[in-house]
């Protein structure tokens, strides 16, 4: 049985959330000419047959649309504005983007939940920070900079993925577990389009939610608890090193260090694939939500060549990661998952395969240890070579021998591909290496969830929607649970 720990506080001395504390006031408007970042563009897209954008319905049916308006009215009400500094609006950023996490967290909980959406659904969180990101850029203010404006999204980025609100408890009796999500991806193009795109939400996401601040008591007398956390779509936040600044105080020695960190993302048909290698390089087919692709043109798609691999921050890393070399970082790591365990535990036992789905398994979704990946054999040519492929097992260890990268060879992709769910893989594992950490870490893609009745193009959710969410996070908790029931053998937190 899982239960919640008791909710933190947050760090405001004199007031109560969502208000911040001021001693003045500063004229203000809120200027809708202010042309939208790209990912935000999408703020006006609709469902076909619906005249309201799909961000305020979707804001509407969760009730957060309430959240979106209290904070608007703190930057600018009736041409005035709560906040007359940058640190003033920073703390208003902090508490509001925090507050809407814990929201969030609360809402897929089932803890409080308001509106008709289902309370699993992982979309409001994305819609409701999109358009209060929007809300920044309309703000208008006399004190207020482009860099000040610039410091302010970033913090409620942050702050809105759970990033700042992980909270690992010290002691020898817990197991201490962090596990990341995603947002909703490939949402349609940006402007007037009117589409089914934008609906889609990531099971991951959902899956972050629904474990953030939960508790499992574990057969050797100790509890597992587990914080989560999100990570955008876009690649700009990994370049700058979020997840690193998100991870990094965890994985440090000391009472509260991590046992185990897992990423999750959203991968393929109706299984989960348990990914075994993690590729450096990245970035060669889709653009992020931000719509940029940082890799460089397809004839110049080569390691070493612009922003094609992960470069991880030297503060976290140890040492400066440009220029290239090909040998710093490693090109692939390992995932140190419990591959076998996760596979035996017939994690799909009881739950209801949704309509639509395949499957080779008798109940639930497929599992498999995914131990292909690809490589270029000489790191300077365009010829790719793919090992391991049709090995895994549906449900089973693969039986042959698995062929491992080779001394002078480059990543082209890891088994969850070189987009960015492979990029959250290769970033986790590689802090444990550098750390001198063993404890597992891996990733799990999910399977899709994009799945919706015919006919109903026009509707938020449907009850097709919401069976693919709701088994794929029974499965995914499950399969996470195999790792911490794992961790008691731990032989101790120094």
């Amino acid at each position: 049985m899982a239960y919640r720990f008791p909710s933190r506080p947050l760090s405001v001395s004199c007031c109560v959330l969502p208000l911040v504390c001021t001693s003045a006031f500063a004229a203000c408007s809120l200027d809708p000419a202010v042309p939208p970042h790209y990912e935000e563009q999408r703020l006006v897209n609709r469902l076909p047959g619906n005249d309201a954008p799909f961000a305020r319905r979707i804001l509407q049916a969760s009730g957060f649309d309430s959240t979106v308006a209290a904070f608007t009215d703190q930057l600018c009400h009736d041409g005035v504005s709560a906040v007359a500094s940058q640190d003033e609006a920073m703390a208003l950023v902090h508490n509001s983007g925090t507050a809407l996490w814990r929201a969030a967290v609360a809402r897929a909980q089932g803890q409080q939940v308001i509106g008709a959406l289902p309370a699993g659904d992982d979309r409001p969180l994305y819609w409701a920070r999109l358009t209060m990101l929007r809300r920044l850029d309309e703000w208008k203010t006399p004190w207020l900079s482009t860099q000040g404006r610039d410091a302010l999204r970033a913090e409620l980025e942050r702050v809105s993925r759970g990033q700042q609100d992980i909270a690992l408890p010290p002691g020898r009796k817990v197991r201490r577990m962090i596990v990341s999500g995603f947002d909703p991806f490939t949402l349609g193009e940006p402007g007037s389009s009117t589409d089914t795109h934008v609906r889609i939400g990531n099971p991951s996401g959902a899956l972050a939610l629904a474990l953030d601040g939960t508790e499992y008591p574990l057969p050797d007398g100790t509890t597992l608890h587990i914080e989560a956390y999100l990570l955008p779509v876009s690649y700009g936040p990994f370049q700058a090193g979020m997840q690193e600044e998100t991870l990094g105080p965890w994985f440090r020695r000391g009472p509260s260090r991590v046992d185990a960190s897992l990423t999750v993302s959203q991968g393929r048909g109706s299984q989960f694939d348990l990914e075994h290698w993690n590729g450096r390089y990245h970035g060669v087919q889709f653009p992020g939500n931000d719509g940029q692709i940082i890799c460089a043109p397809a004839s110049d798609r080569l390691p070493g060549t612009g922003e094609c691999d992960i470069f991880p921050p030297e503060s976290w890393y140890g040492k400066s990661t440009r220029p290239w070399r090909a040998d710093t970082p490693a090109q692939f790591t390992v995932s140190s998952l419990p591959f076998k365990a996760m596979i035996a535990a017939n994690t799909g036992a009881g739950i209801h395969r949704p309509s639509g789905s395949e499957a080779k398994a008798a109940e639930g979704f497929d599992v498999t240890w995914n131990v292909a990946y690809r490589v270029f054999p000489e790191c300077s040519a365009a010829k790719v070579e793919v090992r391991n492929e049709g090995m895994a097992v549906m449900n089973a260890l693969p039986d042959k021998t698995l062929q491992a990268p080779r001394a002078g060879e480059c990543a082209e992709s890891g088994g969850g591909g070189n987009y960015l769910s492979n990029e959250s893989a290769y970033r986790n594992t590689l802090l444990r290496d550098v750390m001198g950490l063993s404890i597992p870490a891996g990733h799990i893609h999910t399977p899709v969830m994009q799945h919706f009745a015919a006919g109903n193009n026009g509707k938020i959710s449907d009850e097709v929607f919401e069976s693919w969410r709701d088994a794929i996070v029974a499965q995914g908790k499950r399969l996470v649970l195999v790792v911490g029931q794992g961790l008691t053998d731990h032989k101790g937190w120094f």
